[in-house]
């Protein structure tokens, strides 16, 4: 065992050699096909790159050939090796807890640590290559169009934002009920993201906001969403307004596009209903799981937006609403009330529990936060260890050591993730008896799950 591995808890994790978890299908089909399309846009880079050297042209060749080897390994159930060191500290975790795996096959192994470990493997490819390549993103083709051919949602949500940034402004939200329903729906969009089409939430106008209609979409809405804790997270928030603390919040983001849209919407909302006064974006520093942000995601889409470049076919009003909402959030970051980190440890195979021990000092930013926000999926992975639980567990339970003060510091955690893998914690007993076999999978539902480790 690593000494980073003794505070985890004793809990089996979702494992690929698993015939009955989902783990089991995405190592041998979402895998490969992630992997093939890698292949392809290395081949897209070369063809519609002239200005490419001969030894840039070669290095992406040799590339092409280790996703392939590697793909071909992968199918093959071969042994996992070594990462190979590149010069950044995290691959020495990698490869110490590698040594402890009881069964190192490719489908066979904890899911959490085999594709953490892909990922980063890859990385290895084009970080040991020619310079062109060090920080090529196989996957910012893809990042891209799915912000691209969302238009419509875009243009929708960017001016439903504009109308409750009025609201407030003029003051028309300062009745309490009023207060509460905005901030439901704002949770909602950042929660659902681009799992859930816009027109099933309500317009964010005050009228509709207080309508009875209003109120019954938000209550249908909330069907799906099996652990909700969002009372306590209004109740947090209003009584931080209130005192005036530092009301500061870090965000720790999943995917690109639209969902990044609807995160910075959420703290757009933040800002200006006097929530937050600093929002700290926390994004990866390398490609990871295929559509996950960094810092070049977030200045495609503010800067495309303030530019008015990403979109060509939009009438003029449209443009100009984007062209203001890409320059508020601009302002927001030149200001420094809005920024971004990318930290190494959200792309190494750690689950969150071991943040004490590994990242101290990470830890300690995040606990003297007033609240800090999951997104997605893989972050609930993390802070689950991605562990079997039964789903009545309860979440402060599978957090383990976060769940629990170090040195006097602990963390709240409020977590907003469409569930897509087999974890799910905190449903009541029986809660979960009539819902559809494998409803933990697929996005349908969600949970909204809170815990203070400060009390």
């Amino acid at each position: 065992m690593a000494n980073f591995q003794v505070t985890d808890p004793s809990i089996a994790v979702s494992n690929s050699g698993d015939s009955e978890s989902f783990a089991y299908s995405t190592a041998r089909e979402r895998w490969p096909k992630i992997l093939s399309s890698a292949i392809d846009e290395i081949a897209s880079t070369i063809s519609g790159n002239d200005g490419l050297s001969k030894e840039d042209v070669d290095a992406g060749k040799t590339i092409q050939a280790k996703l392939t080897s590697l793909k071909t390994s992968m199918l093959g159930n071969a042994v996992l090796e070594p990462i190979p060191r590149d010069g950044r500290p995290d691959i020495e975790a990698y490869n110490e807890e590698f040594k402890t795996l009881q069964n190192r096959k490719w489908l066979a192994a904890p899911w959490l640590y085999t594709e953490c470990y892909m990922y980063r493997l890859i990385h290895t490819y084009f970080t040991l290559s020619t310079p062109f390549w060090h920080s090529f993103d196989m996957f910012a083709t893809s990042k891209r169009s799915s912000l691209v051919g969302s238009k419509k949602g875009t243009i929708e949500l960017v001016k439903r934002f504009r109308g409750v940034l009025q609201a407030i402004a003029e003051k028309q939200a300062v009745d309490e009920e009023t207060q509460k329903a905005i901030f439901e729906e704002m949770v909602q969009i950042s929660l659902w993201g681009n799992a859930t089409d816009l027109s099933l939430l309500t317009s964010l106008s005050v009228e509709e906001l207080n309508s009875r209609q209003g109120k019954a979409v938000r209550d249908s809405n909330k069907k799906n969403i099996v652990v909700d804790d969002t009372e306590q997270v209004w109740r947090l928030l209003s009584r931080l307004r209130s005192s005036g603390s530092s009301r500061d919040i870090h965000i720790v983001l999943d995917n690109a596009g639209f969902e990044l849209l609807t995160d910075l919407v959420f703290a757009g909302y933040l800002f200006e209903s006097g929530y937050a006064k600093k929002i700290v974006l926390h994004g990866k520093r390398m490609p990871w799981f295929v559509s996950d942000v960094n810092l070049e995601d977030l200045k495609f889409l503010i800067e495309g937006f303030a530019d008015g470049t990403i979109y060509d076919d939009i009438d003029s009003a449209d443009k100009e609403a984007l062209q203001e909402a890409g320059k508020y959030w601009r302002g927001l970051i030149h200001s420094g009330k809005l920024e971004f980190r990318a930290e190494l440890f959200w792309t190494t195979q750690h689950p969150f529990g071991r943040l004490p021990i590994v990242e101290p000092a990470l830890f300690e930013d995040l606990a003297d936060a007033d609240l800090v926000v999951y997104k997605g999926d893989l972050n609930y992975r993390k802070l689950t260890y991605d562990g079997m639980w039964p789903h009545s567990t309860s979440f402060s339970e599978a957090l383990g050591p976060l769940a629990k003060k170090h040195d006097g510091q602990g963390v709240r955690s409020l977590v907003l993730r469409t569930a897509k893998a087999d974890v799910c914690v905190g449903l009541k007993p029986g809660q979960d008896t009539n819902f559809e076999e494998g409803w933990t999978r697929y996005g349908k539902y969600a949970v909204v799950s809170y815990w203070d480790a400060k009390s």
